[in-house]
């Protein structure tokens, strides 16, 4: 708690902060000092306290002339504040690594709860999977559709507990699953995996060319 104060009490230290976790893009001192409208040597006193804090981790870029250029990047997870604290990455870590353990059976009961969750977040009128995916953004999700299905988060709900518990990104594809149910883009929604630094992605097999695979495999001729 003490050390979420410290990054969020100062106005312009909290506007550097949330800038980062806007678009988690790297920074020079002099990029943040003008993103914020501060002098440099304010922009670099915040900056060398949220990497003490641990929000922000530094690097030296080299290949310009002259010293080498500091750059700052987000290291930590989202800001949470509670009191007294509620550990509830514990518990979610605890009963994912319990469904974990249960192998097969329990990625789909997992996929389930996911999937379940998502029939009652979604929107009925959604039509595109842009649509559809405005719950989760909602509450802090960062998602990019691609072609041919593809679904790149960038900043994934459950990032601190599936690096420890991947049955979770099964969790996550159900839920993604559940929101499309009433869309045209409806289908089977496959986990891909990990996108550092805190990302995933999947991908929408569409029910018409699964269907179509599944007939085109049915009807081959046996070699």
């Amino acid at each position: 708690m003490e050390r979420a104060l410290g990054a969020l009490r100062d106005f312009t230290r909290r506007d550097i902060l949330l800038r980062f976790y806007a678009d988690r893009k790297p920074r020079s001192v002099e990029q943040v000092s003008r993103e914020a409208g501060v002098h440099r040597s304010v922009a670099f006193e915040h900056l060398e306290r949220l990497v003490s804090l641990g929000y922000l981790e530094s690097e030296r870029r080299r290949g310009f002339p002259g010293k080498p250029a500091k750059i700052y990047r987000l290291t930590a997870g989202p800001v949470q504040i509670s009191h007294p604290m509620r550990r509830y990455d514990v518990l979610a870590e605890a009963l994912a690594k319990e469904f974990q353990r249960l192998g097969d059976g329990g990625a789909k009961a997992i996929w389930q709860a996911g999937r379940a969750l998502g029939l009652t977040m979604a929107r009925p009128d959604a039509r595109s999977v842009a649509a559809a995916l405005e719950p989760v953004i909602e509450m802090g999700g960062e998602y990019e559709v691609g072609s041919a299905g593809a679904i790149d988060c960038g900043n994934c709900l459950f990032a601190e507990v599936c690096r420890r518990a991947p049955v979770i990104c099964s969790f996550h594809a159900g839920l993604l699953e559940g929101l499309l149910e009433r869309t045209p883009a409806a289908g089977a929604v496959e986990a891909l995996g990990h996108r550092d630094p805190d990302g995933c992605a999947y991908r929408v097999r569409r029910r018409e060319r699964a269907e179509a695979a599944a007939e085109k495999s049915v009807g081959a001729p046996m070699s």
